[in-house]
């Protein structure tokens, strides 16, 4: 029996070597428990999917790169450095090195590069190259073990071997190295081990094997399609090499004959040899090689839309979740990996490019790109809540016109307005400030009060009429605001106080806005108003719709209908004009000041005539409410 058993495993052994799908069932991983330069470059170059688990992170990381902020002429200084460095590429290969054991950055320029790298000491084109290394081809001497010290596990030189076997020291400041995850402490390894850290190619391995041998077994199957099974007569008293011979032929038929040879029945007495062929059901193999590569996709923290380039699966599933969660971690080994290593970089480039480093930083480049769309309701979202906070008065209008104006450049809104505003010059660029000399005649803008009925010598002229010349002029178009003054503001002023105001604005700065327009204007272009009698006086009739609300945070007004001044507005907008909100109001604005607890829906409206004077022009201040005092 021992001798039937050998016989049958002897041959069984000896068909197997020519079994297509020996080859792929090896005993245990690759890699050793020690990490080698060769294996792991081997694993690296073996396998697709290996290569694509490292190179992904490693290019996403740099592909849109980063985005310089300082000026013009700066930013292409340094990008030409940068281009001139080929550093894009280096970067990239450091954070592939990264991803199989560890790289790093050298850091060239003239002299001994033993001695530390000054930044002070650059100057522009200082750095000769920047050459990238894996950690087998660089080692640390001399390493810190000083619990106290800021280099605590690091060395206090570094040898790389030179021409003719020479060794050549760098000093720490010139090598940027690009590490893996921390080791846990406690380990026993070595203080070169500890500072490169772990190795994504060995932490994805064994996934990464069992997906690839699944996937070659599965190819294996594609070309055999069948599974062949072989009746041999008296198999148990077969010599074994005969037997070995006898299969070795059926096989050979197979691969080179693309047919199955055998002995068929010579008779009653002769069974012959009997060939069975078994389909291979293919369903659910998909599935499963799907569930090794997904298994890849989970321990390499890799979407597995974008780790095998496949569309998402699913009713109404756009890969958008995946895209967003896989930017995230890219941001996030930006932010943690790659930008400590460039920040260590950069004193040295920056001054290489010839650039000072004051006020230069830079911001990661977006690494999605927004469609037309995504890119317009960005834009609104992002002025409506600009809008929000202009109308709360919260921040002073210069420098609520300083961070608008940021957030324009920043957020890339408007192409090459930062250079637009550069050639403003620096007190109009934040708004319009009219001297404080008490001669404005804008009721919101003076804080001197004064009868605006006989104002300027007894007429409806105001006294500061001659600023209003000097405005029109040269009629060179400018934010422009147009008011009525109140001339009866005396009779609202009564009914608040009798209402539970407690104060009011001023008699002379009580008034109703016709336009509000933060878009330069031509004035001459407005026309006059068609409404009013022979002094450009118009009257609002008493009674009809009134109401007592609120605007802001602290504003109450009295808000009533006017044809006419509504009409005139409308004019006004159409002529080029803008305004700041959807909807013109006419109202006249009571006070500041009001009790944020007093309800205004038990107070009555102010129903008497509304007299206004006629139309004032003047620049726009947007500083108004600074200067806006109450009684």
């Amino acid at each position: 029996m021992a001798w039937i058993t050998d016989s049958l495993r002897g041959a069984i052994e000896a068909v197997g070597r020519l079994n297509p799908l020996a080859r792929f069932t090896g005993g245990g991983p690759a890699l050793p428990g020690i990490f080698t330069h060769q294996l792991a470059l081997a694993a690296y170059m073996s396998s697709g999917m290996m290569r694509k688990v490292i190179a992904i992170p490693a290019e996403d990381r740099v592909r849109e790169w980063r985005d310089w902020q300082a000026a013009k002429e700066q930013i292409t200084a340094l990008e030409e450095e940068e281009e001139r460095l080929a550093l894009i590429a280096k970067v990239q290969e450091a954070e592939t090195l990264r991803g199989i054991g560890g790289g790093a950055l050298i850091i060239i320029t003239t002299g001994d590069h033993a001695e530390e790298l000054k930044p002070d000491a650059i100057g522009k084109g200082g750095i000769v190259a920047i050459n990238v290394v894996s950690r087998w081809q660089i080692r640390g001497k001399d390493w810190i073990r000083d619990l106290a010290s800021p280099q605590h596990g690091e060395p206090t030189m570094w040898e790389i071997e030179g021409e003719n076997g020479t060794q050549i020291r760098i000093h720490p400041s010139r090598v940027i190295p690009f590490r893996g995850a921390r080791i846990p402490a406690g380990g026993a390894i070595s203080d070169e081990d500890a500072f490169w850290g772990d190795s994504r190619l060995l932490r994805v391995f064994n996934e990464v094997t069992r997906s690839d041998e699944t996937q070659a077994w599965f190819a294996a199957l594609v070309r055999k399609a069948k599974l062949l099974r072989i009746g041999i007569p008296d198999l148990d008293s077969r010599d074994p090499e005969q037997l070995a011979r006898r299969m070795e032929v059926i096989a050979l038929g197979e691969s080179s004959l693309n047919a199955t040879v055998y002995r068929s029945s010579g008779g009653q007495d002769d069974a012959g040899e009997k060939l069975d062929d078994y389909q291979v059901t293919w369903a659910g193999i998909p599935a499963m090689m799907d569930a090794f590569d997904q298994r890849v996709a989970a321990v390499s923290d890799i979407p597995f839309t974008r780790l095998t380039g496949r569309s998402p699966a699913g009713m109404n599933a756009t890969g958008e979740s995946d895209d967003r969660n896989w930017n995230k971690m890219v941001m996030s080994g930006q932010q943690l990996e790659t930008r400590p290593c460039l920040a260590k970089l950069d004193p040295v480039l920056i001054r290489s490019a010839g650039v000072s480093p004051d006020g230069i930083w830079w911001k990661w480049a977006p690494l999605s790109i927004e469609t037309d769309k995504e890119a317009t309701e960005r834009f609104k979202v992002w002025t409506d809540a600009m809008e929000n906070v202009r109308v709360s008065s919260a921040v002073p209008d210069e420098a609520y016109n300083k961070g608008y104006q940021n957030g324009l450049i920043e957020n890339g809104f408007i192409p090459g307005i930062d250079a637009a505003l550069d050639d403003i010059p620096e007190d109009e660029r934040y708004g319009l400030n009219p001297s404080a000399d008490g001669t404005d005649p804008s009721a919101l803008q003076s804080s001197e009060g004064g009868d605006p009925a006989s104002a300027g010598g007894g007429t409806n002229v105001p006294a500061g009429r001659a600023t209003q010349d000097g405005f029109f002029t040269d009629a060179q178009p400018r934010p422009l605001y147009v008011q009525r003054k109140l001339l009866n503001a005396s009779e609202l002023i009564t009914w608040a106080k009798k209402n539970g105001f407690t104060s009011t604005l001023a008699a002379s700065d009580m008034h109703v806005t016709v336009l509000y327009s933060r878009t330069a204007v031509d004035p001459m272009k407005m026309g006059e108003s068609w409404a009013g009698d022979d002094q450009g006086r118009i009257r609002v009739k008493p009674g009809g719709p009134r109401a007592i609300e609120r605007f802001g945070e602290n504003a109450v007004v009295l808000l009533f209908a006017s044809w006419e001044l509504e009409s005139r507005h409308r004019s006004m907008v159409d002529a080029g004009g803008s305004h700041d909100f959807d909807e013109y109001h006419p109202h006249v604005t009571i006070s500041f000041e009001a009790p944020a607890d007093m309800d205004l829906t038990a107070v009555k409206p102010f129903t008497g005539a509304l007299e206004f004077g006629p139309e004032l022009f003047e620049p726009l201040d947007l500083d108004w409410k600074r200067k806006i005092t109450e009684n």
